[in-house]
């Protein structure tokens, strides 16, 4: 049996949006309700722009190829946090994200490319249209319907001011482990955004 690694592209995020983030989830968690969510830890966000799921070791380099080549002569992004929502909505919370904002149709853009990359190696494509959006939390599986109702009206209250704008100069090609605590991610490379490349 070939050895399987979860693989996903994504934006990694670096220290000054991570610290907006936790700041974020700090004043969401001491609202009722919180503690029916289970956190993602700052460091773990991400912006994804295509999951794969379970690929075998032997398809990465193909991968990286596919993935470098569709960021070639893509310019970094300016990008920024905005607003506080839920999936599917607030009345049935599932995920607790922030949107982003800024260079988002050049992002869409990208997601494109790394999609249209990605089928042609014979990887499905998403039948989700691109939602930029950085996810802050899960509601738990075992939280009962009023926790749920408690996580949505806290979301509906929490107003958040934007974030300073950040930076993306690099997309990642990342593993992540399932473990009892938690997903833990892994860079397993990475491609540059360079115009003109």
């Amino acid at each position: 049996m070939p050895d399987l690694i979860r693989t996903f592209i994504a934006i990694e995020l670096d220290a000054a949006p991570q610290r907006a983030l936790a700041d974020i989830q700090a004043r969401l968690m001491r609202a009722r309700g919180a503690n029916a969510v289970r956190w993602v830890t700052p460091k773990n966000i991400h912006l994804t722009l295509k999951f794969l799921g379970a690929v075998e070791a032997a398809r990465m380099p193909a991968i990286q190829q596919a993935v470098s080549d569709a960021c070639a002569g893509s310019a970094p992004l300016t990008l920024k946090i905005v607003g506080i929502g839920a999936f599917p909505n607030t009345r049935r919370p599932n995920v607790v994200w922030v949107g982003v904002a800024g260079d988002i149709e050049r992002a869409a853009v990208l997601a494109q490319r790394i999609e249209d990359h990605c089928a042609a190696l014979g990887f499905a494509r998403d039948a989700r249209a691109f939602t930029p959006h950085l996810t802050l939390g899960r509601v738990k599986k075992d939280a009962h319907a009023g926790d749920a109702r408690l996580v949505g009206e806290m979301i509906e209250r929490a107003g958040m001011a934007e974030s300073p704008e950040f930076r993306v100069e690099r997309v990642s090609m990342m593993q992540s482990e399932l473990k009892p605590g938690g997903s833990v991610y892994a860079r397993l490379a990475e491609a540059r955004l360079e115009e003109g490349r």
